[in-house]
């Protein structure tokens, strides 16, 4: 037989592609052999030949019929049936005893030999036949048993003597190789894991040292519960009594490098933020709390990284806290526009200069502008710093309040407003601006009296509790406040100034003073700047005016005190000096005096006196009534400013009247 035959494989001929069954094909057929002829195992080539000889595939009609004629000549008669059903009991009937014959017998032999253990002796564990007829006729418990052959001391023979022992020699060498093996391995190993101990020792060493550094610089560190193996602690640097968003935006976890040194957290590692004020005159930057940067590069130390996250942190807090308050002083000049607070601030005096606050928060890094000024950079810085302390002040009131008792429940929601920021700062600047403007006024006044010859003076004071701080702070002492606190609560309070001017009276009467008081309040029920006059009792009483009197405006304030101090020199100082040769005929400041010398003519002349007060300026006109006057003498005037003049009010007017 020819060798190349040995692994030829015999397979049968592929089918044409167009008797190819396909998968579901298949299965369709399998399912048909299945219906028509039962389960396939009995469908073999030789059944389905022999069902074709026996005509199996002709018509359903001719192989019904033969099957019904098969059926009738094959059917059994009653009594073969019967025959067949009584031998298949008996065959059931014999398997049967069979079985319980085999099951009987094991459980007697199972039995006796645990009859050999005293405790485990019963007859109910024996069969009732074995009872009768094996331990009723002697048979005693125990006399089965059964023992493990110990081969011990049967002889080997030589042959098996030495295999057993070049086994055992195997077994030693291998079992030898093997411990010396596990020994490299386990040196191995220990040598593996005194390394990685020694790292992880270098590692925790790092680590640790970077802690107890933050630690000493003094901030908080904090055990963490997730995350232990990475970040096992964290460091809070936000404020502990900041608002609810910034409050948990201070809190830092320090996680683990590989090399165990801490890895900054992204809330530490964005861009710190500055708070930056500038002041601007007619468009034009003036001045900026901007400060530059001192040489800063990007590798921070960890202690510098968390300073800057809690600076730039509070930053971020006062200018939100601002741009909240910006919705309800929009009536004060208060603009809040591309992420810029814009504040209008009042002008002093006659300057009338365009003059903005500027209140915005950018990168630290920023560049300033090459091309604004620095004249008002004093100004901003010292802005920013107040604003900064009023925010601390505030973190420190809150820890005073929730120290104090609770407010009784109520049903209704407390609002809780957003801290006097801006409030303060304008409150601050209208005061200073109005008290200011109002004072050099009344110092221009008390001045040109003087120069006029009537004695005046002037006493003022800008706040009343800044003037009063000390003895405030020695006298009302809160229990829980520091002194700084209560100092900074002072800024949340209305402020008060004070002016009182001595004005000159007739002779031989008391001194008489106009007191005039300005508050400032940014909230209700002022909203501004109010100024409250009150004149003597006498001076109302004379020239018919109520007492106390109140101004919105210092231009308003100043109008009427000119008119009123016109008056009282008028119709009080220059009527009491000429007595019944003075007469008031109007309510405006003018009087008219007889003159004592007579004219050519023969007869005495009338001249009105005219007196203007105006911004601080004196002047007196003397105006001719009657038509005998001399032309060069109808009308005379003299001025008297802030500025020495020898000559006095009452020497003028003599000299004019006689």
């Amino acid at each position: 037989m020819d060798s190349s035959l040995n692994n030829v494989a015999l397979r049968p001929w592929p089918a044409p592609k167009k008797e190819e069954l396909t998968q579901d094909d298949l299965l369709f057929k399998i399912e048909q052999l299945a219906s028509e002829r039962g389960h396939l195992r009995n469908i073999t080539e030789q059944s389905l030949q022999e069902d074709i000889d026996a005509g199996k595939d002709v018509p359903d009609d001719a192989a019904e019929g033969a099957d019904k004629e098969k059926k009738e000549k094959e059917a059994p008669s009653r009594q073969e049936q019967l025959e067949k059903v009584f031998k298949a009991g008996q065959e059931m009937y014999s398997h049967l005893e069979w079985a319980k014959f085999a099951a009987t017998n094991a459980l007697d032999l199972v039995s006796l030999i645990l009859s050999q253990d005293p405790n485990k002796r019963a007859l109910n564990f024996f069969s009732p036949t074995f009872r009768e007829q094996g331990l009723n006729q002697g048979i005693p418990l125990g006399s089965f048993g059964m023992s493990k052959e110990n081969h011990e001391h049967r002889t080997r023979k030589p042959d098996e003597v030495q295999r057993l022992q070049d086994l055992a020699s195997k077994q030693e060498i291998a079992a030898q190789g093997a411990r010396m093996g596990a020994l490299d391995s386990s040196v191995d190993e220990i040598l593996k894991a005194a390394k990685h101990l020694e790292k992880e020792i270098r590692r925790e060493t790092k680590y640790w040292h970077e802690i107890v550094s933050v630690s000493d610089k003094g901030w908080p560190i904090q055990r963490l519960r997730q995350n232990v193996r990475h970040s096992p602690f964290a460091v809070r640097y936000g404020l502990p009594e900041a608002s609810g968003h910034f409050k948990a935006r201070g809190f830092a976890p320090l996680q683990m490098d590989k090399d165990g040194s801490i890895i900054l957290d992204p809330s530490l590692a964005l861009k710190p933020k500055t708070f930056r004020v500038r002041i601007s005159v007619d468009g034009k930057m003036t001045g900026t709390s901007q400060l530059p940067l001192d040489g800063e590069n990007s590798a921070q130390s960890l202690e510098k990284s968390i300073q800057l996250g809690r600076d730039s942190l509070l930053e971020e807090e006062l200018y939100y806290e601002m741009s909240l308050e910006t919705r309800q002083l929009r009536a004060y000049g208060v603009e809040f526009r591309d992420s810029v607070i814009s504040i209008d601030v009042p002008s002093m005096g006659k300057s009338s200069q365009d003059r903005k606050l500027l209140i915005d928060c950018i990168p630290r890094d920023d560049p300033i502008a090459s091309n604004q000024g620095h004249e008002y950079d004093w100004l901003a810085r010292n802005i920013a710093e107040a604003l900064r302390l009023l925010l601390a002040h505030e973190h420190s009131m809150r820890l005073y309040r929730r120290s104090q008792l609770p407010p009784p429940l109520t049903g209704q929601k407390r609002d809780k407003p957003p801290p006097p920021l801006l409030r303060t700062l304008l409150a601050v600047s209208n005061h200073i601006a109005g008290v200011d403007s109002l004072y050099v006024y009344l110092g221009l006044v008390a001045k040109t009296l003087n120069n006029a010859g009537l004695d005046a003076s002037l006493e003022t004071t800008r706040e009343m509790s800044w003037a009063n701080l000390s003895e405030s702070l020695k006298t009302t002492p809160k229990k829980g406040m520091s002194a700084t606190d209560q100092l900074l609560e002072i800024f949340m309070k209305p402020f008060d100034g004070k002016a009182t001017l001595t004005i000159p009276t007739p002779s031989g009467t008391q001194p008489e003073s106009l007191v005039i008081v300005t508050r400032t309040i940014i909230g209700q029920p002022t909203f501004g700047t109010e100024h409250k006059l009150t004149l003597p009792s006498t001076l109302s009483s004379d020239l018919g005016l109520f007492q106390q009197h109140k101004f919105a405006t210092v231009e308003e304030l100043k109008a009427y005190l000119d008119w009123i101090l016109s008056l009282h020199i008028a119709h009080r100082l220059l009527k009491s000096e000429y007595g019944s040769r003075a007469q008031t005929r109007t309510q405006n400041p003018r009087l008219s005096i007889r003159q004592s010398k007579e004219t050519k003519k023969g007869t005495k002349s009338t001249r009105d006196i005219r007196v203007d007060f105006d911004g601080g300026e004196l002047k007196v006109t003397a105006l001719a009534v009657d038509a005998t006057s001399e032309a060069e003498d109808s009308e005379q005037s003299h001025t008297w400013s802030e500025t020495g003049d020898n000559a006095s009010l009452k020497e003028v007017v003599k000299e004019w009247v006689g």
